[in-house]
């Protein structure tokens, strides 16, 4: 019994490895999503940085008579700005449900080596228990002969 409780924990130690991968897995394919949602992020502050500074130089030109053809190009800049951070926009609500997901992921990989671990720990507290039952019988057994030994011996020389 002692012998296929350390089977199932070498087992279970092995599976709990391939867990620990998969955890890992998880940890980086989380940490990729989050450098995209950073990345994300980065290109809308920009986008958003840029229209500011459209708006900035547009509002110094408010006073002062301009080219029609400038106009015209500060409002088709303006319309592919606005676009450009739609989009954008748009990436990075996707990389953030990705990495909700990726989050997800990795809680239910951790999850699942925990319950491993504890059903190997359960496995392995069985296994020392029947050890020590074992060994404790062995020790009476011993004792047991020992005792009638003695009596044999005294009982033969009386």
């Amino acid at each position: 019994m002692v012998r296929a409780l350390r089977q199932r924990a070498g087992r279970m130690t092995r599976l709990l490895e391939h867990r620990q991968k998969l955890v890992e897995d998880a940890q980086r394919q989380l940490a990729e999503e989050q450098r995209w949602v950073a990345s994300c992020e980065a290109a809308l502050d920009e986008l958003t940085a840029s229209q500011r500074a459209l708006a900035a130089s547009l509002a110094e030109l408010s006073g002062t008579p301009v080219d029609p053809a400038v106009l015209a190009g500060a409002e088709s800049y303006a319309a592919w700005l606005l676009r450009r951070r739609d989009e954008q926009e748009a990436l990075l609500e996707e990389a953030k449900r990705r990495a909700e997901q990726a989050r997800a992921a990795l809680i239910a990989q951790r999850r699942e080596a925990k319950k491993l671990e504890v059903v190997r720990s359960r496995w392995l507290a069985a296994a020392r228990q029947l050890e020590q039952k074992a060994e404790e019988t062995m020790l009476d057994d011993v004792a047991t002969v020992r005792a009638a030994y003695r009596l044999q011996a005294r009982d033969g020389a009386a």
